[in-house]
């Protein structure tokens, strides 16, 4: 396209542009409007579908205008980066604009009492093995005056636009081309280390110590490119080590997974010296210094915490079963592929929906490795050492997931994969990007031989992975999953409940629901793990007559409907569900209509007497 051409519409790359804000815009109004009036099984479903026609939209123009225009086409580029950006955090925050009390069970519920116990002063944040979003939730609530669960929404929102930035920033100080962090923006809103497995958009230590890990790959970036010009007490080096600091605070058990990385690049460091001291590698400067800081702050962290010990022998062993007995998670995998079959999916099935897009990234990062072995191009030349160690990085990661996946009904490979999915975003935005310059350059002999309309396949490409990634990106009967939505009834059941509990009598619910809300209500110090689950038998089997002691019984919205619609009565159905009310002995004490507590007579005949 030529210059004049380009001039010519640029002002209406800057109406759509324009137009592209007003509906984003119009469609978080909309969203706000219709707040959430219950439990939602489906965030998706449950938000107006004006809204995701809007977002779609100025998502859509964001893309085209990022990828359509040429190069040098003014300032409606980063324009439509900022949109896309925008995009995102609406995205992302979609339970906050909804209303929503909560968005999270299970460990989230766990975070958000520790937040709240910190915030009232009933627990110091380092009692906690990890208590980085807990202190960065009670500094929000400080700051802003939202509720303590509001805050933690605001935190996961956060840690997501963290990644967003970082991603592309890490790839710009990578390649020196700003296309190359066009494609970097838009694969980073793919959001590839949030799987729904293990790694989670709610608040979950993990999580979102995995997302804010992006902002240390774009510091690791730019002090090795400084080729020996820093050190590490230099402003940069002293950047990359507070970072360091501050990942260990939000999760220690990430840190171990970065040592496992950053000894993979020292040691490429050192051999580079020993075998290649002309090649580039060697003239970058070295990570020692901050491999060294790691392992120090994990050891000294965790040494008041014997809980990893502990965890670390239970992998280690689990993988020395797996050698000699051949059990592990390759039994957890046929288990849930059964459920699935039961329920009319299939293993194949939920990998399409949930790893279609990560699979497309690990496909370009392969290829950009190999590229990097035999390529002639001036542009992999430039960045061949960043991409040797990221590629490392990726290897030494190997043998943590093949550690974790071992373990019988452990799902911790998939954190470990959610952090090989940072640095996969990294690399496969750069071999993207090298396709997408030798697709669309025109100013080379062999222009001739490229694809016509290159740029518009990839803006269509780009907004085909995006829609199928984000749309696994919230849990939903879609991926066979129910929404963690907490709802003002529900939460507020449980606090009555917890309220009027009398002493030693104990709740059973489904799914471990009456722990995880018994952390959220009391701020437990330790996870709540004295109630139980349903018994053996099945609830239509009468309560009454399966247990020696009195029981409360807790039975929700959010668990008929996760039970019969979301998990399609695989556990529990729904005729079951509802005969609690009619079962002899148990007394419904309270409802209010998301939330009904029961009262289960496990000895009638003494009471009587």
């Amino acid at each position: 396209m030529s210059a004049n051409s380009a001039s010519v519409d640029e002002p209406f790359r800057k109406v759509a542009l324009a137009i592209g804000f007003f509906v984003l815009a119009g469609s978080v109004l909309l969203a706000r409007s219709r707040p959430a009036t219950g439990y939602e099984l489906s965030l998706y479903t449950s938000t107006p579908l004006l809204f995701w026609v809007g977002l779609l939209l100025a998502v859509g123009i964001g893309i085209a205008v990022a990828f359509v225009s040429p190069t040098g086409s003014g300032r409606t580029r980063p324009v439509a980066l900022v949109l896309g950006g925008l995009s995102m955090l609406v995205f992302a925050g979609l339970p906050i604009v909804r209303g929503y009390r909560f968005y999270g069970h299970h460990d989230a519920l766990t975070h958000l009492g520790w937040a709240r116990a910190i915030t009232e002063g009933t627990m110091l944040p380092f009692e906690l093995y990890y208590p980085g979003i807990h202190t960065v939730t009670t500094l929000v609530h400080s700051t802003l005056g939202t509720s303590v669960a509001q805050s933690l929404l605001y935190v996961v929102v956060l840690s997501i636009l963290v990644f967003c930035v970082f991603v592309p920033l890490a790839v710009g100080t990578i390649v020196e081309d700003g296309r190359a962090m066009v494609v970097a923006a838009f694969a980073g809103f793919l959001l590839l280390p949030i799987t729904t497995i293990s790694m989670y958009m709610s608040a979950h230590a993990m999580s979102q110590a995995v997302m804010f890990s992006a902002l240390l790959c774009y510091l690791l970036a730019r002090y090795l490119r400084t080729d020996g010009a820093a050190s590490p007490s230099s402003a940069l080096g002293i950047a990359l080590g507070l970072t360091a600091v501050a990942t260990v605070v939000y999760h220690p058990q990430l840190v171990a997974h970065l040592i496992v990385v950053f000894l993979g690049i020292a040691v490429v460091q050192y051999l580079a010296k020993r075998v290649a001291s002309d090649g580039q590698i060697a003239g970058q400067t070295p990570v020692y210094g901050h491999t060294v800081l790691l392992i120090a702050l994990f050891l000294v962290w965790t040494s008041n915490h014997g809980f990893f010990g502990g965890m670390f022998e239970y992998f280690l062993t689990s993988a020395v079963e797996f050698v000699l007995e051949g059990r592990g998670g390759a039994d957890t995998v046929a288990t849930q592929g059964a459920s699935l079959s039961a329920i009319g999916g299939s293993l194949g099935e939920i990998f399409f929906k949930l790893f279609f897009a990560q699979l497309v990234f690990v496909l370009l990062t392969v290829a950009l490795a190999f590229g990097v072995v035999g390529s002639r191009s001036a542009l992999i030349r430039r960045v061949r050492p960043e991409t040797t160690y990221f590629t490392v990085a990726l290897v030494a990661l190997g043998p943590p997931f093949v550690i974790y996946f071992v373990a019988p009904g452990s799902t911790m490979h998939f954190r470990v994969f959610g952090l090989m999915m940072v640095f996969v975003t990294i690399l496969g935005s750069i071999a993207a990007f090298s396709l997408f310059a030798w697709l669309t350059d025109s100013d080379e002999p062999r222009s001739r031989a490229r694809l016509p309309g290159s740029r518009p396949l990839f803006a269509v490409g780009f907004a085909c992975l995006l829609v199928l990634s984000l749309a696994a990106v919230f849990p939903s009967p879609y991926t066979y999953h129910a929404s963690p939505h907490v709802s003002d009834t529900q939460m507020e059941g449980y606090e009555t409940a917890f309220d009027g509990q009398l002493e030693d009598v104990q709740f059973v619910g489904l799914r471990n629901g009456p722990n995880r809300y018994d952390d959220a209500v009391n701020g437990n110090a330790e996870r709540m793990g004295l109630h139980e689950g349903p018994p053996d038998e099945g609830i239509g089997a009468g309560l009454a007559d399966q247990y020696d002691e009195d029981r409360y019984f807790v039975l929700t919205q959010a668990d008929y409907e996760r039970e019969t619609i979301a998990y399609q009565e695989l556990r529990h159905t729904g005729s079951e569900l509802e005969s609690v009310t009619d079962q002899p002995d148990v007394d419904r004490i309270q409802s209010n209509g998301e939330f009904e507590l029961y009262y289960v007579n496990a000895e009638p005949e003494f009471a009587e007497a």
